[in-house]
């Protein structure tokens, strides 16, 4: 067997320990509770990749390959494979926009190198890379990538539209970072794949912002520096996206089209505010 030269994600799922704590009491007897609310997470995991398989064997045949084992995600693909980049980062996603629903976070990175992907084993210089680039550069709740893995995106592109659209429908789900690294973007970006945009993102928003406030507050409480710069960094990225969302022209708009109770919503929405910590994060992102 030789490797393949493969586009390689490597997902982990955050605060995995603390939510296995939270299956059993202090008594030793089992949270069925919580246990079910694992477990449910876990069919939250499984259902994205599973429910892209079905729609692969009515169309065509895929190189993708998709491993889950304990608190993290492998998913890989042939680099050649035509247009896979978008479709896995699409269907990441989807995954990090489910878990905010479960108000779970993860973290992950993707690289391309060599790697033997089967049913049975993986491994592989490009699953060291993803590793390491998740470990100790991706840092806060983000799943990062190269521009390599876009400049994939362009080769591999669909007859039916130029290298150029391609990269866009990749760059369209992506941010680019203070650190210079491209991230799915969950936040502002996030909108467009929900059923219902409109009515469906200010509940979205909401989540994200419940999240961030007591991962600060609970950080905070408990004196863990490090999980406060994550939260801080996702703060951030909020409060910027609410800069978009409450704009005058775009409220205005919504008033116009009839949605009077969005429209108020986003009147109301606020920033979470910012404190000293803020600097921390600047400190922390150099």
């Amino acid at each position: 067997m030789k490797y393949e030269n493969r586009v390689v994600a490597f997902i982990d799922i955050l605060g995995f320990k603390s939510l296995l704590n939270e299956t059993t009491r202090k008594d030793g007897s089992d949270n069925e509770e919580n246990i079910d609310a694992l477990i449910k997470a876990y069919e939250t995991i499984k259902d994205v990749w599973e429910i892209d398989e079905i729609y692969d064997s009515l169309s065509k045949p895929t190189s993708r390959k998709v491993s889950i084992f304990s608190d993290s995600i492998v998913v890989s693909f042939e680099v050649g494979e035509e247009s896979q980049v978008f479709s896995t980062l699409l269907d990441i996603k989807h995954l990090i926009m489910r878990l905010v629903y479960r108000k779970i976070l993860c973290r992950g990175a993707v690289a391309i190198g060599k790697f033997i992907h089967t049913d049975d084993y993986l491994f592989g210089p490009a699953l060291v890379e993803a590793y390491t680039l998740e470990s100790k550069a991706a840092m806060y709740p983000r799943i990062i990538l190269d521009r390599d893995v876009i400049d994939v995106a362009a080769r591999n592109k669909p007859s039916r539209h130029s290298s150029d659209d391609e990269m866009k429908y990749v760059e369209s789900l992506l941010e680019q970072d203070s650190d210079g690294m491209y991230y799915i973007d969950y936040f502002f970006k996030a909108r467009t794949e929900l059923d219902d945009p409109e009515y469906d993102f200010p509940e979205y928003i909401e989540l994200l912002g419940d999240i961030i406030r007591k991962g600060l507050m609970g950080s905070s409480h408990h004196g863990k520096a490090d999980l406060r710069v994550k939260y801080l960094w996702m703060r951030e990225r909020y409060n910027r996206m609410v800069e978009i969302v409450t704009d005058k022209k775009s409220v205005s708009g919504l008033e116009d089209s009839g949605l009077s109770e969005v429209a108020e919503f986003y009147k109301n929405l606020k920033k979470i505010s910012p404190n000293k910590d803020n600097k921390a994060l600047h400190r922390t992102s150099r």
